[in-house]
């Protein structure tokens, strides 16, 4: 559970029950923390299914650009998620890290295709592995767990 306490003008308290950060979205806005959480939902999961696959991976960064409707409510309608890191992984396994996330793994980012447009770019070692792709949208079918057999495209091998 997320516990929001107003403290006074426009700050405000959150907290996770394991840590409080302040709030003040002068600063930092609410669709900065969205977009924040979506990030780093899936820059989590790339990092991670490198380092448990034996990979180094460095200079992790992830920019996302996102359109929203001009009426309210001013829905999401289109994400670009741009990957780039330095790593010693061919083009193949680094977009696989990156699809495993978008398509499976982040649930940010699955709660979000039904209603918006994925796409991603991958940069790595500075190669262009990926420009501005879309991942497919729409409801999700993956049901399976985390598993080492996964080929990276949401299908165990």
């Amino acid at each position: 559970m997320i516990k929001i306490r107003h403290l006074n003008d426009h700050l405000y308290e959150a907290s996770n029950g394991k840590d409080i950060i302040i709030v003040d979205p002068k600063k930092y806005t609410p669709i900065d923390f969205f977009i924040t959480g979506l990030g780093n939902c899936s820059a989590y999961d790339v990092v991670e299914m490198a380092k448990n696959k034996g990979y180094e991976l460095s200079n992790f960064e992830l920019d996302i650009e996102y359109k929203r409707k001009d009426t309210f409510p001013r829905i999401f309608t289109e994400f670009h998620f741009i990957y780039k890191f330095n790593s010693n992984a061919d083009a193949m396994t680094a977009r696989r890290w990156v699809l495993s996330s978008l398509e499976t793994y982040c649930s940010t980012i699955n709660t979000i295709r039904n209603t918006s447009k994925i796409y991603y770019s991958i940069y790595n070692n500075g190669e262009t592995i990926a420009f501005k792709e879309s991942i497919i949208s729409g409801e999700v079918t993956h049901t399976h767990e985390f598993d080492d057999d996964d080929d990276g495209f949401g299908c165990v091998a």
